[in-house]
């Protein structure tokens, strides 16, 4: 008699409600689920903080900008959970990330590379994560 173990679901993985799975939150140790696509424009972080409390998609409004880690966190998985744009054109590439204690800060998904844009109009791209 074999006993089969029920696996969760994949880093990547289309969840039901369409989102998609995107790890164990390092922030929360929670499942994490992010948005099947970015938010269509790049914005300022306040626009992206105003977007994310907003947001109502795949029948949830709890979305937020995702901590630094968990946006590192996105960004090393990001062939598995796709659609970020890695290569667009200015701060298409960037994406934002919030922190306790660390406002805001935003991460080149080319390389990886996190900086602190420190400028009040600079833009970025959003996923959200819930």
């Amino acid at each position: 008699m074999s006993s089969k173990i029920a696996a969760g679901p994949k880093i990547g993985d289309k969840m039901s409600d369409g989102t998609i799975y995107a790890g164990i939150s390092p922030e929360t140790n929670k499942p994490m689920y992010a948005t099947s696509a970015d938010a269509p424009l790049t914005m300022t972080f306040n626009k992206a903080k105003e977007y994310a409390a907003k947001l109502d998609a795949h029948g949830h409004q709890d979305w937020r900008i995702p901590t630094k880690a968990e946006l590192n966190a996105l960004f090393n998985n990001r062939a598995a959970i796709g659609g970020f744009n890695a290569i667009g054109p200015g701060t298409a590439g960037w994406y934002w990330s919030a922190s306790p204690g660390n406002n805001w800060e935003a991460q080149r998904f080319t390389d990886g590379f996190q900086d602190d844009p420190s400028m009040e109009d600079g833009r970025s791209s959003l996923r959200c994560v819930r």
